[in-house]
């Protein structure tokens, strides 16, 4: 259920934008420092060179993007995940997130609540080119933060994902 709800919050959250943004990771960068937090960087260089030979990068079972797909893994200059199962590092990621949020030039896309109690917000962040959306994950004992950075077409990531489906 929990990798449902994303899916479909993420591809409304697509279907509801156009291209272009740019918001700065700097104010994310913190949380790799919090005790108990796990930090995945995944920069351009790698993410072209998945694109070039076809790769993808996958976020569960639901979610991936896939290299020979309409070049979207060319679009997106990083890929920052960060995870966390202790109850103190949740709470200090989710008031971490909505500091960061809330009143910033951030659009929210989607707020979400699945039946376990489960929470998915997706919001985005525009200018000129540049897009970052941040795709923030919680429940009780597990929470989880994806930020995308680069010039998303975000038609074309809709199509991406409706594909693979």
């Amino acid at each position: 259920m929990k990798h449902t709800l994303l899916k479909v919050a993420l591809c409304t959250a697509i279907l509801l934008t156009s291209t272009g943004a740019d918001a700065s990771n700097k104010d994310f960068k913190k949380l790799a420092k919090i005790d108990g937090m796990e930090h995945v960087h995944i920069g351009k260089f790698l993410l072209k060179l998945a694109a070039k030979n076809g790769g993808s990068i996958d976020f569960g079972e639901n979610m991936s993007f896939v290299g020979k797909s309409g070049n979207m893994l060319k679009k997106i200059d990083s890929i920052d995940v960060y995870t966390s199962e202790e109850k103190k590092t949740i709470e200090q990621l989710s008031q971490h997130v909505r500091s960061i949020l809330d009143g910033n030039g951030w659009e929210p896309l989607i707020n979400a609540t699945d039946e376990d109690g489960e929470k998915v917000k997706i919001y985005l962040h525009q200018k000129g080119k540049h897009t970052t959306v941040i795709i923030f994950a919680e429940e009780n004992d597990e929470a989880s933060l994806v930020v995308i950075d680069g010039k998303l077409d975000m038609a074309q990531l809709m199509e991406q994902m409706s594909k693979e489906n």
